[in-house]
């Protein structure tokens, strides 16, 4: 087996180097296992997060085993790691119909899917397949490590090249945690939908269906009911209507389906032969922000207020009551 070795590059402004303070590495191991799975699922699924067990497969893909650390100067650790490259350890997975052309390589490791997620989240590309709620929000929990007083400063992955970004470098660090928490605060929330169209690919390994609506449009759904997916066979290349939760991008266009109904399809389900809409979500933190110059609307309304009357005019007042 091909094993090639990637690092978590920590960074802070004491306690690292050679012999770094375990309150500052722990935290990352101990978070480490969750976050490559999520961006392994997350490059082959288009969703983090799934109901049931994870396939073997993609288990698999995700698994990495820590070598040691060594120091990058004085304020720098390099947490080291082996992996196997994807074509290594699940060929399965390519061995079949590319199910999008954005997917994972077979040279790839479950560190270069984590970096490609970060680039897009850093740069706030709300359209990116490479997260969904479920990775922003782990992202997000890693601001308990990088904006602590005496903790971590940044985390980055020094050796996984992202060529969809011109070879950027994933990295955790404040700003791209603050990224993480607008993008989530931004997204809309899953609803329930049923979809109609025809089923064109069954991915076995991945447990996920395409669904064609028209010429043009495409629908990813992931299989997430008990039912046995290989059952799913004799729907292929037939009209299906699919009824599961709907997963949004930020902007509110559709990532995913959650499905975990299929039924062969009628002329009366050729009302939902179009993609399902976002609900209305609003981003009030983005709202709250001003521009430069812009008074505060407690400060138009505070200034629109009249000063208090002064004691002399208080008194009279209250003679002309009396």
């Amino acid at each position: 087996m091909q094993l090639v070795e990637r690092s978590f590059r920590l960074e802070a402004l004491d306690g690292l180097g050679a012999k770094p303070r375990p309150e500052l590495i722990g935290p990352v191991l101990a978070r480490l296992h969750d976050t490559l799975q999520d961006a392994v699922r997350m490059g082959f699924l288009h969703a983090s997060r799934t109901r049931g067990r994870m396939p073997n497969v993609l288990r698999r893909a995700a698994d990495v085993r820590y070598l040691g650390h060594s120091a990058d100067g004085d304020q720098a650790t390099l947490l080291r790691f082996e992996a196997a490259p994807f074509g290594s350890v699940a060929g399965e997975l390519f061995s079949q119909q590319l199910l999008w052309d954005d997917g994972p390589t077979p040279e790839q490791t479950a560190f270069e899917l984590l970096a490609g997620s970060l680039v897009d989240i850093a740069e706030q590309r709300r359209e990116s397949n490479r997260f969904d709620l479920g990775l922003l929000t782990r992202v997000g929990s890693y601001g308990k490590l990088v904006r602590a007083k005496h903790g971590l400063t940044a985390i980055s992955l020094p050796d996984a090249a992202t060529p969809a970004h011109a070879g950027a470098r994933g990295r955790i660090d404040a700003r791209v945690v603050d990224s993480a928490d607008a993008l989530a605060a931004s997204t809309p929330e899953p609803r329930r939908v049923r979809v109609a169209g025809r089923l064109d690919l069954l991915g076995v390994s991945q447990q996920v269906l395409k669904i064609v609506l028209d010429p043009q449009t495409v629908v990813t759904a992931v299989w997430s009911a008990e039912q046995a997916f290989t059952g799913l066979k004799d729907f292929l290349d037939r009209d299906v209507l699919v009824e599961g939760l709907a997963v949004f991008r930020p902007t509110g266009s559709l990532l995913r389906i959650d499905a975990d109904v299929i039924a062969a399809a009628t002329a009366r389900d050729d009302f939902f032969r179009t993609l399902p809409q976002a609900p209305p979500t609003r981003d009030y933190a983005r709202l709250a922000r001003l521009r430069p110059g812009e008074k505060s609307a407690y400060a138009k309304i505070l200034g629109s207020i009249p000063a208090e009357e002064s004691d002399e005019e208080f008194a009279r007042a209250l003679e002309e009551l009396s």
